[in-house]
């Protein structure tokens, strides 16, 4: 499908009117979008920033009206509403994917990868955010629920809640849980060690539990290096590590309902023997 290839897509311009700072990103052919939206009668949006899951995945939809020529693309998409409210409202400083119905797979793609490339920044600025307002977030005692995912014909989307991974690098005092031998640099947003949130128990693997694993006691700080030996690293020189993670996450993701044998952990790495 031709709104695979990043070319393809249209980033509208940020506004910052006092009101809102967002933008938009749909496919660059007009034309096709809207033949695609009034053939369907549809257009599914994605929602990647702050306010991503203030409804739930299956309403991201707005209905193409008779006056939809009347604007552009994002002006359409910014007057619409879900659930009466105007979507330039309810979502401020979040970026807001959008493509006709017909093309989700497509925009399911886009959306991993959109919100892989932007989730460093997103947790540095809700980092700096916390430290100005002197109010951090308090995560619930005990397990939690699990978030409503988004199914693709490819994909599953597991929602990730960007200030639990802002707590979990502030907790490790913005120092490497795996090792301290790496060489740091500072964020030029919070001018502290750069360091990067990893799901200990990858997220794929929800269905296998009961209870959330998007909480802090599944969320590990590290740095640019080890989070990619987790990915790519060859299984024999990452079990260390997660032996390492287990014992010193295992009581607090039992606190959370999650229990995990280090063999099941293993696993999850391609590691078991």
């Amino acid at each position: 499908m031709p709104y695979r290839k990043e070319e393809n897509w249209y980033i509208s311009y940020q506004r910052k009117d006092g009101q809102n700072n967002d933008y938009y990103i749909f496919p660059k052919d007009k034309q096709a979008f809207w033949k695609l939206a009034e053939e369907n009668g549809e257009i599914h949006l994605r929602f990647i920033g702050k306010y991503e899951q203030a409804v739930p995945c299956y309403q991201h939809i707005i209905t193409v009206g008779k006056n939809h020529k009347n604007y552009t693309v994002s002006n359409f998409i910014r007057r619409s509403t879900i659930k009466n409210i105007r979507l330039s409202k309810r979502f401020k400083d979040t970026i807001i994917l959008a493509a006709p119905k017909g093309a989700e797979d497509a925009l399911e793609y886009r959306w991993i990868e959109f919100a892989q490339e932007e989730e460093p920044l997103s947790i540095a600025k809700e980092i700096k955010r916390q430290a100005i307002l002197g109010q951090y977030f308090q995560e619930p005692i005990g397990p939690e629920s699990k978030p409503q995912n988004t199914s693709a014909t490819t994909h599953h989307i597991y929602s990730r809640d960007i200030r639990k991974k802002a707590n979990a690098i502030r907790k490790a005092n913005f120092l490497c849980e795996i090792s301290n031998n790496h060489p740091l640099f500072k964020s030029r947003i919070t001018n502290q060690n750069y360091l990067e949130a990893h799901h200990l128990i990858p997220l794929k693997y929800a269905d296998l539990f009961s209870f959330s694993l998007d909480i802090e006691a599944n969320i590990v700080a590290v740095c640019p290096h080890c989070h990619r030996l987790l990915h790519y690293g060859d299984k024999e020189e990452i079990k260390p590590i997660l032996e390492q993670l287990f014992i010193e996450r295992k009581n607090l993701l039992s606190s959370k309902g999650i229990h995990l044998t280090l063999e099941q952990l293993y696993a999850f790495y391609g590691s078991a023997d």
